[in-house]
């Protein structure tokens, strides 16, 4: 009997087709990771979800990416990420993604120090601006108007966790749209609910069901 003809070649070609789909939905695995961000950075300041505690963890990093790849729109060229917060996760997007990644930090310019834009980026190419956490959004707004700087076409910004503190409205001020994975809503939610719910959740997703908000 051949490979593909065997259970064991169905189960491969399945994994190969659906990814972690294969083995769990996605409202599943995204109730998992919520619970894994709440408990690797809620609360380390306050009511405040760390950026460095949740992207510095190569098991929480790998599965955040695996969300947002599918949240970057089809026409874009290159992704564009700040240091230091965000270049981390803005790698790791390029690693998932095989879309070239441009770095924006702070350089002294005769006017003083300015974000700019570095790497490879040519007049009229689509970028897509990431986040990890994005607060009253000037950040994300300076790295809008640095990607405009040299020429670029700005497809949008997307966070990892969004705030609820005002980006959204600034950027559209700025001619940019805010997506996110996650707001601040969310992350309290789950942190109100603490660990037994996320014990429950492990339950429910070893019995394959799916999770009701």
């Amino acid at each position: 009997m051949s490979a593909r003809g065997s259970g064991d070649g169905d189960f491969l070609d399945a994994l190969a087709r659906g990814g972690p789909r294969a083995f769990q939905t996605d409202r599943v695995r995204r109730a998992e990771l919520i619970a894994d961000v709440v408990a690797a950075a809620w609360g380390a300041h306050g009511r405040f979800v760390d950026a460095d505690q949740f992207l510095t963890k190569p098991t929480v990093l790998r599965r955040l990416v695996c969300f947002l790849a599918d949240m970057v729109p089809p026409d874009v060229d290159r992704l564009v990420a700040r240091e230091t917060h965000s270049l981390v996760l803005g790698a790791a997007l390029a690693l998932e993604t095989g879309i070239p990644l441009v770095i924006a930090r702070r350089t002294q310019t005769p006017g003083g120090r300015e974000l700019r834009c570095h790497g490879e980026l040519h007049p009229g190419e689509r970028v897509l601006v990431v986040e990890g956490v994005a607060g009253t959004g000037a950040s994300a707004e300076l790295a809008v108007r640095a990607a405009r700087r040299r020429g670029a076409a700005v497809a949008g910004v997307l966070a990892a966790v969004d705030r609820n503190a005002g980006a959204a409205e600034r950027l559209a001020r700025a001619g940019a749209t805010l997506d996110r994975l996650f707001d601040d809503a969310e992350l309290l939610a789950a942190a109100i609910r603490g660990p037994a719910a996320a014990d429950a959740g492990k339950d429910i997703a070893a019995s394959g069901e799916e999770i009701v908000a």
